[in-house]
Order: structure tokens, then C-alpha cells, then sequence
């Protein structure tokens, strides 16, 4: 398999974890920990977050507390390998329904993330998240 298929799926196994955060946050946080660097940086426009503990933290309570279902959709991805380093960016539509009324809401957004080869394959070691709608 190719360093950029495998970064892809990756970032394909970051969105099914962060969509499990509402439902199941147990299994999100076993899903982040095979994709994520135990030192990973999360800087999602508002805030910076360092380390795993502090970026799931707020991934399974903030982000999903508020939440009945979550649904990433990646699109147009660009992966640049550089030996034992990569970048990836995609452009995302996530939605979510809202505990409190029920509303479905959209957040459309630009990933740019940086990724590390481990011992246990390709790693998220940064994500960093640009809101545009």
C-alpha cells in the first residue's frame, strides 16, 4: 500500500472516531489512540490543544456533549510525502444533530494536517482545522 493511501486511511479513521464521540466515547478515544501521536497538537482556529490527553478531552466531551450523531465527509485531499513526514489537507463538510432542539447543523472547513511515520505506521501529529462556513 502506498505512504499516501495509507495517510488517507488514517485521516479516514480520525473522522469514524470523531463521529463514535456522541455515541460512544469510549470507542472514540480507542479510535484516536491508533491514530494519533501521544503529543499530537490540535489547533482548531480558537484554541490549541497539546497532547492527547488534552485534544481528546475536549473532542469527546465539548465537541460531542453537544451532539446526538456527528458525520465527517473529506473531499479533495492532498498528501505530500517526505520520507518519514507528510502534510495532508482536505477540504470537510461535517454535520451533527443538536441535543437541545434537534437542529442539524453544517460546518464546512479546510484540514491541514502533519503526519509522522511510527513504529506502528503512519500517525496524526498535527491537526490543524480552518472554519470557513
Amino acid at each position: 500500500m502506498s505512504d499516501a493511501l495509507e495517510i488517507a486511511n488514517v485521516k479516514a479513521r480520525y473522522c469514524a472516531a470523531s463521529d463514535k464521540t456522541p455515541t460512544d466515547a469510549a470507542a472514540a478515544l480507542e479510535g484516536f489512540r491508533g491514530v494519533f501521536t501521544p503529543d499530537v497538537i490540535g489547533d482548531y482556529g480558537f484554541r490549541v490543544f497539546n497532547g492527547f490527553d488534552e485534544l481528546t478531552g475536549f473532542m469527546t466531551t465539548a465537541v460531542a456533549g453537544n451532539s446526538e450523531w456527528m458525520m465527517h465527509m473529506l473531499h479533495t485531499p492532498c498528501i505530500v510525502v517526505d520520507g518519514d513526514r507528510a502534510t495532508g489537507d482536505w477540504t470537510v463538510m461535517s454535520q451533527m444533530k443538536r441535543r437541545e432542539g434537534g437542529q442539524v447543523d453544517s460546518v464546512l472547513g479546510r484540514y491541514s494536517d502533519e503526519f509522522v511515520r511510527t513504529a506502528d505506521g503512519w500517525k496524526i501529529c498535527r491537526v490543524g482545522f480552518e472554519r470557513l462556513a
